[in-house]
């Protein structure tokens, strides 16, 4: 008891000389006109200077003291000043009560702090306390918009959708409508799956219609007249109900658009030729996925490898083709491009060039390397690191992803992203000492050494301004790279996150992926894990290698959007979640795809 007594009057010293040099720090700053001493606290916002609320705080004591300062905190953070928010608060800290709306806006505080350095996870940390205490609307307001942008900053649509639901009534009508739209969005991008539960487990009436209505909207978008029927049970059933009043508008669209129903698809595919394996391992999973589907659907295929690409487009036209896959190859597909006139829906399976021709029709799927650095990047910023750096092939698909990766991080961040490229096998080791400053480092040892006798003893030192590495190699590659980089690195240095593009993913024994253990990969969801579909295939084409099996996945998912584009283009956030990825269609057409992630753990991938 003694030590705790005696701690109080040396936190108060500690607080009131933060507090005067606060006051002081705005004094120096120019003239300020003060707080008027009778304005209603009321804690969650401010309307004045910093220096005012501290000049408040210097004439007052206890928790209203503590108020002023928590304000005066605040209003550094809305002129930008963090350092000088976080000086009031930490001092502050001991002297809050441990529930209540003072310790509520101190939280609330430092979890602004936390989401500027993008420390998400620590400020939602933070964001948790009882429903019952009694804050303010503007603190409470604060809570549910932050809890938001960092949910939506994790990518946890359902729990951004959730904190959108709960700032609702702490919003003015003209708000309102933008906000509903935002917990559209979200709940749009959440599964079929995860919707279903949470709406069995939902207590709050109007929480559980907007859940309802995300999934009955996800589950019958390709029958719009039963989501018609649905709809208006729905809206029977919650007649108050805020998007009862006023349907989302990519619901509306979605209504209006018919499905694409064709009784014949044409695939055009080079069946023959240089490029036979991979259009073979396209068609294979297209018609695995018609027949595990039992469809009537007739389906033609068209060689590119023997016949032109245009007189194969021409030639399925005659046919009576009512849907379109293909071509595969960029060369082909820019020829029928020049003849495309929007006669009949076509799926190319190649990217969307910027001048491609446009048609509401007209649809893009590819499994371009660039996407996945991309997502690499948004991955690597996700999981809190802010220093990646990049060891890449020097091949083309090895420059080109290194680049994507790099703009990508540039839209996250300020700090730039060094790239190393590497030769060959025999130039890793080099290029990883370069990259991690360790060839520096034992020139300076070296000096040291021809300075003070050889037989002085100095470690090398790597550099500590870099947390993250992405790989942009195969996995034979990746296997050699990871060991110069353990062993490139300091021995009290912290160990790296390490990154690799699905270029690393292959079949390794229990040995092989130990030695691995730590690094994680993108690729395809079905070659993730074990699953009906992926043990069909490999045991029919058990030497079919996993870049073949990728393009397998592409045929399987070709088929399955054909009765979805149409609606997964206007419905913004309507996801398919295929063999290839979570896909879903910009409004140009072009599919998007994203990929699962997997990490070697003990010897074993395992998938997130």
């Amino acid at each position: 008891m003694k030590s705790v007594s005696q701690s109080r009057p040396v936190r108060r010293r500690h607080l009131a000389l933060a507090l005067a040099f606060a006051v002081l720090a705005g004094c120096a700053s120019g003239p300020q006109t003060p707080a008027a001493p009778t304005e209603t606290l009321s804690l969650g916002q401010v309307s004045q200077t910093p220096s005012a609320y501290l000049q408040l705080a210097n004439n007052s004591e206890g928790s209203l003291q503590q108020s002023y300062l928590l304000l005066a905190a605040r209003a550094y953070l809305v002129q930008g000043q963090r350092s000088a928010a976080q000086n009031l608060l930490t001092p502050l800290a001991p002297q809050l009560p441990d529930s209540g709306p003072l310790q509520a806006e101190y939280r609330l505080l430092q979890a602004h702090i936390l989401a500027d350095q993008q420390l998400r996870s620590e400020a939602l940390a933070l964001l948790s306390w009882p429903a019952n205490w009694n804050l303010s609307a503007a603190q409470w307001r604060d809570f549910f918009e932050l809890r938001a942008t960092l949910h939506h900053g994790e990518g946890q649509h359902l729990s951004e959708a959730a904190a959108l639901y709960g700032l609702g009534p702490y919003l003015n009508a003209q708000e309102q409508a933008a906000n509903a739209d935002a917990l559209w969005t979200a709940l749009s991008r959440t599964d079929e799956d995860t919707l279903k539960t949470q709406q069995a487990q939902a207590q709050d009436p109007v929480w559980r219609g907007w859940l309802e209505l995300a999934w009955l909207t996800q589950h019958f978008a390709v029958q719009p007249s039963s989501l018609l029927g649905e709809l208006a049970r729905w809206q029977q059933a919650n007649p108050s109900h805020p998007a009862a009043q006023r349907l989302p508008m990519d619901l509306e669209r979605a209504l209006s658009v018919q499905p694409y129903r064709p009784h014949q698809v044409a695939v055009l595919l080079p069946l023959s030729g240089r490029v036979a394996s991979q259009a073979r391992a396209i068609q294979d999973g297209l018609l695995a996925n018609l027949l595990a589907n039992e469809e009537q659907r007739e389906v033609r295929f068209y060689d590119t490898g023997e016949m032109d690409a245009v007189e194969a487009y021409q030639q399925a036209l005659t046919d009576g083709a009512e849907f379109i896959i293909g071509p595969l190859l960029k060369p082909n597909l820019d020829k029928v491009l020049a003849q495309y006139d929007g006669q009949v829906p076509l799926l190319a399976l190649n990217a969307k060039e910027p001048d491609s021709v446009s048609s509401a029709d007209l649809y893009f799927f590819s499994l371009d390397p660039e996407t996945e650095a991309a997502q690499a990047a948004q991955r690597i910023w996700l999981e809190g690191h802010k220093h990646p750096l990049v060891l890449a092939s020097g091949n083309a698909i090895g420059k080109r992803m290194a680049e994507r990766f790099v703009e990508q991080w540039a839209e996250l961040s300020d700090d730039p992203v060094e790239i190393h490229y590497f030769g060959n096998q025999a130039s890793m080791r080099g290029t990883v000492q370069t990259a991690m400053h360790v060839d520096q480092s034992e020139e300076r040892i070296k000096a040291i050494k021809a300075l003070f006798g050889a037989n002085t003893q100095a470690d090398f030192r790597s550099r500590r301004d870099v947390d993250a590495l992405y790989l942009v190699a195969n996995g034979d590659e990746v296997r050699l790279l990871k060991p110069f980089v353990d062993v490139s690195l300091a021995v009290f240095a912290d160990p790296l996150a390490l990154y690799a593009s699905s270029r690393a993913h292959m079949a390794l024994n229990n040995q092989q992926s130990q030695e691995l253990d730590g690094l994680e990969l993108s690729d395809m969801p079905w070659l993730l894990d074990s699953n009906e579909a992926r043990l069909q295939a490999e045991s029919l084409w058990p030497e079919r290698h996993q870049a073949l099996m990728r393009l397998y996945a592409m045929g399987y998912d070709s088929w399955s959007l054909i009765d979805r584009l149409a609606q997964m283009r206007v419905f913004s956030g309507y996801r398919v979640k295929g063999l290839s990825g979570f896909l879903a269609v910009s409004p140009d057409g072009e599919l998007e795809r994203e990929l699962s992630w997997a990490k070697y753990r003990r010897g074993t991938l395992q998938a997130d």
